[in-house]
């Protein structure tokens, strides 16, 4: 705590610099499209080499006060090319300066704020970041953020259960829980979130995703050990709007959208709504879903008041998600025995699943410009997490124990978990200069988790065996961290360099008991603190203006608290123990990357290299931890590495026509053999070469898409390359099974595709589309591990629908 004093006390004493009197005029102007002539609004205009910046409002027009000098101002938009002109200023004069953007399918221009916490244009950034635009998650018929990260390189998604979908999210090699995800920058995307998270947030409002990859502990804390997601939500637009959509396909794959924007005096708001539907879809009728039956609800609303005391914005968000998930056997759908196993409408009955997620967040923000770019954020949300879980874990355990007996409907309660989170975010960023750009904040968050549930002993060697009993756990975690970076500009538009670091501190305690058989009374509480220092550097070097050269390197932590895989096994019983002793994973991460960009074509690649030390997987539960009810603990297994190529490239082949591929190179492999396939009693050594690469990596993945827009039509078709892989079957969860093995997979093509047809004049649009094209399905399943998944388990899904806009 005395280190953190000082650091702060270092950061209070650096960040309040005086500014000397100088002499101001005035630029205005107004941005028009360049091809329709009407004026452009939310264009972001940038004067170079300062922290000055302003935005056009719904009229299209701009205006800022700037010191008396000679400037390059920029006017930068996603999806159009930026335009750049020379200024001279004079004091008390007003200098006029209009733009007229035009729409590019090459350059995307336009701000990100992730890599460095600060705004810059996306060209300009030091801190490499890529960016999924809203009008790509268009034209793919993107439904949800799982969809969304699908194709993008050094990222893969998947599924690891065919009962209830639990999606992952994997950045160059590494799975969930080594990736920070954000929500407008904040770290809301809880651990209950990120069980099922990646298909409930929708894309209906998502404005663009920014992605940094590399370790980022330096600006957002634990987790962030191979990179950062930050989903940035839509904001209100200026002019008053109504959007409407929906789409029906196979399997009642459906979507209904709406969103409303409007603009009051100093204020605008927004509200938007996104339902999606789902049967649950048995493809090799075997009696199993392979897609599980979905209804996603999200609805939200925002409120952004300009001016309120200055230069300033004051938001009011709130957000919130209902869903339902059914999965598992299937079985007889007109049966009129409720006990039959897979009636599919009993959340208790054999071989199913029934998932019942409630989520609220909300979440206010304040911002406040100062005199020549100074400026402050502060922001508050919360969010609390409700899941309601049953499956067949106490149903199969009971009648297994008692000679198929029915347990008595009062004894099978399902599985309950409830999170609150609460963050709060303050920071400061002064220019010093035209070659300084300070950044300091301080970011606290408190997590609540509390679960519960009903269990069987099943240990036929315990006295109570056959007995029922209740589990329940209760968890929370203080997270505190102060950051500081500064942005040196070494040579004025050429050479960056970024230095930045955080301290971190986490507390968290788990309390775990229940009803006196096997979960004691007496409640067992483990404490756990770490304390963790990470420092970053990057460096851009600018060779020609269409040339830029980025390198960065950093380290990252994770502490042992809210793993995914905790909150998913959960649902069946309290399975994964996490025992003291247990160290927090660090790593250290190096990415060099190279970005041209000419008129017709951009190409990139970037090199990476992640040393992960202390990973920690779920194995086989000790005796101590058996005796507590767990099938598995947490452990420490290995140190590991990942590392790798990524290329990208858009090539504009005709004035409409434009060509995306991007290819990527994945080694991702730990020190050591695994234990478990190292001697094994059945199989010997027969696995164990193949058991040190991470599994569900591939080792080349790749995205081919062709896309062609005009006045009234696009067309798109992606075509998505999966290359080998390795991964474990364990056959009934023991791998010492005769049937257990480790597969290396075959390589495979998903192919999509949406054309959609624009009725400008009317506001109409309609659109039809193909997900899985060529109706890939894996090959190789096993019911009797669920988490055997590595390619699809559904076919084709085609689907077509309209949209209004008002």
């Amino acid at each position: 705590m005395k280190k953190m004093k000082r650091f702060i006390g270092v950061l209070m004493f650096l960040l309040p610099m005086i500014v000397l009197a100088q002499d101001f005029g005035k630029i205005e102007g107004k941005v028009t499209d360049k091809k329709i002539g009407e004026t452009l609004p939310l264009v972001n205009i940038i004067i170079k080499k300062t922290a000055l910046g302003a935005a056009t409002g719904e009229d299209g027009k701009y205006s800022m006060k700037v010191p008396v000098g000679d400037y390059k101002v920029m006017a930068t938009m996603m999806g159009y090319r930026a335009v750049t002109k020379k200024v001279s200023i004079s004091a008390d004069k007003t200098a006029v300066l209009d733009f007229e953007l035009k729409e590019s399918a090459i350059e995307m221009g336009g701000i990100v704020v992730t890599g460095t916490r600060t705004p810059r244009y996306i060209k300009d950034t030091p801190v490499r970041t890529e960016v999924i635009t809203s009008r790509r998650l268009k034209e793919r018929g993107v439904l949800n953020l799982y969809e969304a990260l699908e194709g993008m390189p050094g990222i893969r998604v998947e599924q690891q259960c065919s009962y209830c979908n639990f999606s992952v999210i994997r950045m160059q090699g590494l799975e969930s829980g080594h990736c920070q995800i954000l929500i407008d920058g904040q770290p809301t995307y809880s651990g209950l979130a990120s069980v099922y998270g990646a298909h409930q947030v929708p894309a209906g409002n998502i404005d663009r995703i920014e992605i940094v990859k590399g370790a980022g502990s330096a600006l957002y804390g634990s987790s962030a050990i191979s990179g950062i997601i930050n989903i940035v939500t839509k904001k209100p637009r200026a002019e008053p709007s109504i959007n409407v959509s929906t789409s029906f396909g196979t399997a009642n794959t459906n979507e209904y959208t709406l969103s409303a924007s409007r603009r009051y005096g100093n204020m605008d708001m927004m509200i938007n709504a996104q339902k999606n539907t789902g049967a649950g879809i048995d493809e090799d009728d075997d009696g199993f879903t392979d897609r599980v039956k979905t209804d996603n609800l999200n609805i939200g609303a925002r409120i952004n008041a300009y001016n309120v005391l200055g230069d300033d914005q004051l938001t009011f968000s709130g957000h919130t998600l209902n869903e339902l998930r059914q999965g598992g056997e299937i079985g007889d759908a007109d049966s009129t025995d409720d006990w039959l196993p897979g009636a599919w409408d009993n959340p208790f009955s054999a071989g199913t699943e029934f998932i019942k997620t409630v989520r609220y967040e909300a979440g206010v923000g304040y911002k406040k410009k100062f005199h020549y770019g100074n400026e402050t954020n502060l922001t508050l949300n919360y969010c609390t997490h409700n899941r309601n879980a049953t499956n067949d874990g106490f149903l199969g355990d009971f009648m297994a124990t008692h000679g198929d007996l029915i347990p008595p409907v009062n004894e099978m309660a399902p599985y309950f978990a409830d999170e609150n989170l609460y963050v709060v975010d303050w920071n400061y960023s002064h220019p010093i200069g035209s070659t300084h750009r300070l950044l300091g904040g301080v970011q606290y968050s408190y997590n609540i988790l509390d679960e519960s549930g009903r269990y069987v002993i099943v240990d036929e060697d315990d006295p109570d065996y056959g007995g029922t009993y209740t589990s329940e756990s209760e968890k929370y975690a203080h997270d505190v961290g102060a950051y500081l970076q500064d942005e040196i500009s070494i040579i004025s538009g050429v050479l960056e360099l970024v230095l930045g670091g955080r301290y971190d501190i986490h507390r968290s305690k788990d309390d775990f008991g229940g009803s006196g058989k096997v979960a004691p009374e007496e409640r067992i509480t483990l404490e756990y603190e770490e304390k963790a220092i990470s420092p970053r550097i990057a460096l851009m070097y600018k060779v020609v203006p269409e040339f830029t050269l980025r390198s960065s390197a950093g380290t990252g932590f994770r502490v042992p608290y809210g793993f995914s895989e905790d909150l998913h096994l959960c649902s069946g019983s309290p399975r994964v123990n996490k025992p003291a002793g247990l160290k927090p994973e660090k790593s250290v991460s190096f990415n060099f990357g190279a970005d041209y960009s000419a008129e017709k074509f951009t190409i990139n690649a970037n090199l990476f290299r992640t040393n992960l030390q202390d990973k920690i997987g779920f194995v086989d539960a000790s005796e101590s931890s058996a005796k507590l009810g767990y099938t598995y603990e947490w452990a420490n297994i290995d140190n590991a590495y990942t590392q790798g190529v990524e290329l990208g490239s858009r090539v504009l082949l005709a004035s409409d026509f434009a060509l995306d591929l991007t290819l990527a190179y994945t080694d991702a492999q730990y020190e050591n053999k695994r234990d478990d396939w190292i001697d094994n009693p059945t199989h010997g050594n027969k696995y164990a070469a193949n058991s040190k690469y991470i599994s569900r990596v591939p080792v080349i993945t790749g995205d081919v898409g062709l896309g062609y827009t005009s006045d009234s039509w696009n067309l798109s078709v992606n075509s998505n390359y999966t290359g080998s892989m390795y991964i474990d079957y364990c056959c009934e969860e023991d791998v010492e099974a005769t049937e257990s093995y480790i597969k290396h997979t075959d390589p495979f093509w998903v192919v999509n595709t949406r054309v959609a047809k624009k009725f400008a004049n009317q506001g109409i649009s309609i659109f039809m589309g193909t997900k899985n094209l060529l109706d890939y399905v894996q090959d190789e399943k096993h019911p009797d591990d669920a988490a055997f998944m590595y390619a699809p388990y559904t076919g084709r899904i085609i689907y077509g629908g309209v949209e209004i806009k008002l």
